[in-house]
This record gives structure tokens, sequence and C-alpha cells, in this order.
């Protein structure tokens, strides 16, 4: 558990700076996300002498970029962040990371933190003006392409030896609600098949959830903690028998541990 601390007058005057510094994070986002589509990954690409090598030097990209962006959100004052387990995370390798996804922030943790970080993304992020342009050149997989397709290419993405990042839950977690984990992860490491590296996010005070605006900030920073859990293997959910049997009871596993200690 991530620990309490109360609120005083000093940190609810520096919410006055955290309002506009939230307001140029977001804004810096957007901007560099566009500008390295336009200006660094053409030039990754084109030194690169086959297509796996591109996609790979614009992932490690992306990777640093967001390294440097969280060390901007600390040094702006807008966030803290401890990591447990990091050489866990850094040593993965070919396998599913699994993650609970409580704030908007939990994509940019992850992609900093994992090595070889491939990404099932949304397929509306194809259309954003801003960051688009990156999910494209990053190769990363759409959500709502055809199923054998879709699983075919997360095949492909771990044996390359590529992380695919996956949040179970499809979307951010609501407050106040119970976690509902939706089965598509399940399948997929049950198709593939494949091991799992589990994280859990925590953010205290909680912020940038499910339909808040992002120019509510708490009144005090918010504090990040990534947390590396289990190794978990498949074998023991494939030995289950029937897939659904399988992915019903990996689903439910996964749901126990993450509301376990839950923050919000």
């Amino acid at each position: 558990m991530l620990p309490e601390v109360r609120p005083g007058l000093a940190s609810r005057m520096f919410r006055l700076w955290r309002i506009p510094a939230t307001g140029f994070a977001f804004a810096a986002l957007g901007l560099g996300g566009l500008a390295l589509a336009v200006f660094c990954f053409p030039l990754l690409r084109g030194l690169a002498r086959d297509e796996l090598t591109a996609r790979r030097r614009i992932q490690r990209a992306i990777s640093l970029v967001f390294q440097g962006y969280l060390l901007m959100l600390r040094a702006l004052g807008l966030i803290t962040l401890a990591v447990d387990g990091r050489d866990a995370i850094r040593t993965c390798r070919g396998k599913l990371v699994v993650a609970n996804h409580p704030t908007l922030l939990d994509v940019v943790l992850l992609m900093a933190l994992v090595r070889n970080a491939q990404c099932v993304v949304k397929h509306q992020l194809w259309a954003n003006w801003f960051l688009g342009p990156v999910v494209r050149a990053a190769g990363y997989i759409r959500n709502d392409i055809e199923g054998e397709a879709f699983v075919a290419a997360c095949r492909q993405a771990l044996a390359e030896g590529s992380n695919l990042i996956i949040f179970p839950e499809g979307t951010r977690s609501v407050p106040g609600q119970p976690l509902r984990l939706q089965r598509g992860f399940a399948n997929i490491a049950l198709l593939v098949p494949a091991d799992m590296q589990v994280l859990r996010v925590q953010c205290r005070p909680i912020t940038l959830v499910k339909g808040e605006p992002w120019w509510r900030v708490p009144e005090r920073r918010a504090n990040f903690r990534v947390t590396a859990g289990e190794l978990l293997p498949v074998a023991p959910f494939l030995a289950c028998g029937p897939r659904a049997i399988g992915a019903r009871r990996l689903t439910s596993h996964l749901q126990e541990y993450w509301d376990r200690d839950r923050d919000v």
C-alpha cells in the first residue's frame, strides 16, 4: 500500500502551479509525438536495413522519450514515481506484460519501463492527429483486427523477443467500482501461448481517471508506484482443459491479485 499523507497549506498552494503545468505536459505529449513522427521516425526507418530493425528502433526511441517525459513530470512537481522489481521488468523478454489500468499515465509508465515493448492499442488512436502517426510508425497492434490475424500478430511479436503490453481491463478503471477484466488477454495467452509478467500500478492520490478532466488535479502531487508481481506461467491454465475454462480461471486469478490492496 502507498502511504497516506495529509495535505497541508503548502501542497494546496502548490496545486495552483500544477494546473497549468499539467496543461503544458499534455500539450508536450501531443506535439512531441507529432514531431517524432514527422522528423525522427522517417530518419530511423531510412537508416534501418529491414522492417523489424526499423520498428525496434522506433519503439526504443518511444521508450527513451517516455523516460524523459517522466523525468519532466517529476521536475515539474506533478508526480513522484517508485518502481519495485525494476530488474524483473527490465530483464523481461518475450512475455505478455499485463497490468491494471487506474490512470491515463499508465501507458507512458509501462512503455518507459519495459524494454522491447510492443503494445496492443485501441483502434481509435490510428485516427488521432497527434498520436496516430506514432502508433502506426511503431507497428503497434490494433485491437480491432480480425481474430486470427490479431493472434498471429501477437505471436510474431513475442517470437521476435518483444514484450507485449496489454491492459486486461481494456480501458481505465472506474473509481469506486470493481475491476472489470476482459477475457481477451487470457485467450491470447492461451492461444499463443505465452507466460505473463504481472504488474501492479498504484496512484495516490488518484488522478487522470476515466471521465475526469485533466485540469481537475488533486490537492497533492500524484505518487505512482509500479510493482513487478509474479511471473505467471501459462501452463497450469492450459492444463485446465477447454480454453474457455482456462481463460476464466486466469482472469479470476488476476482479478483477485489486483483487487488485493486496491487504492480506489
